[in-house]
């Protein structure tokens, strides 16, 4: 056994296998992780490969058989989904890792928060502050002292413009596109290929150009 560190992926799906793809990548570059399957709470999944990876079981299940807790990265797309599942494995003793591909740009002065992934052919421009189990999808852009708090994520093909701030739990659909300075509220989405020139609100859905509220969100109480 090497030095790497052994990671599960957190989630089966699609996204599960972007992520091995870009930790592979890393790899190519320098060994630093040896993926050592998926958890996922779809039983029927349990012991298929996808992606040449093994699917092993719910996190609680496969805790079991550690002696050293590993290192995680989750692979569910939708946000509150996604904190659900990761304060399931925090509360196991798991470690987050960050995942950047090696082909983004990153300039100096970015910070990028842990358990957050960021893929192939995004830029993140000069004092960009990315939070906690961030996704940032392909050919992203994050402008200059912008901010994502904690469990965002921008589709493929975003762009967030600079002095952004992207609030926690935010989702841009792919193509979509914040102004200068824009704030896009906790919760809310701003829709696919769709442009934000003021703000949007907490807890709503908004589409176009210039995009417009289309939907209010009632949060269930403790989410």
């Amino acid at each position: 056994m090497g030095t790497e560190r052994r990671l599960i992926i957190l989630g089966a799906g699609g996204f599960g296998q972007e992520i091995v793809w870009a930790v592979r990548n890393i790899n190519k570059l320098r060994l630093q992780y040896e993926i050592v399957g998926y958890c996922d709470d779809d039983f029927a999944k349990k012991g298929i490969e996808i992606y040449g990876t093994t699917v092993l079981g719910s996190s609680e299940e496969v805790d079991k058989s550690f002696d050293e807790k590993p290192y995680f990265l989750c692979a569910v797309g939708n946000n509150l989904k996604r904190a659900q599942v990761v304060e399931r494995v925090l509360i196991l003793g798991w470690v987050p890792v960050t995942i950047i591909d090696p082909s983004v740009i990153v300039a100096e002065g970015v910070s990028v928060g842990e358990g957050t992934y960021v893929a192939a052919g995004s830029i993140l421009s000069p004092y960009a502050k990315i939070g906690r189990h961030v996704i940032i999808n392909h050919h992203c852009s994050i402008g200059h002292n912008s901010i994502l708090e904690d469990f965002v994520q921008v589709s493929p093909g975003s762009r967030v413009s600079g002095n952004c701030r992207i609030k926690a739990g935010a989702s841009l659909g792919s193509n979509a596109v914040a102004a200068p300075g824009r704030v896009i509220g906790s919760r809310s989405t701003l829709g696919a290929c769709s442009f934000a020139m003021t703000d949007i609100a907490d807890d709503v859905t908004a589409v176009g150009t210039p995009a417009r509220v289309i939907l209010r969100h009632t949060r269930k109480k403790g989410s």
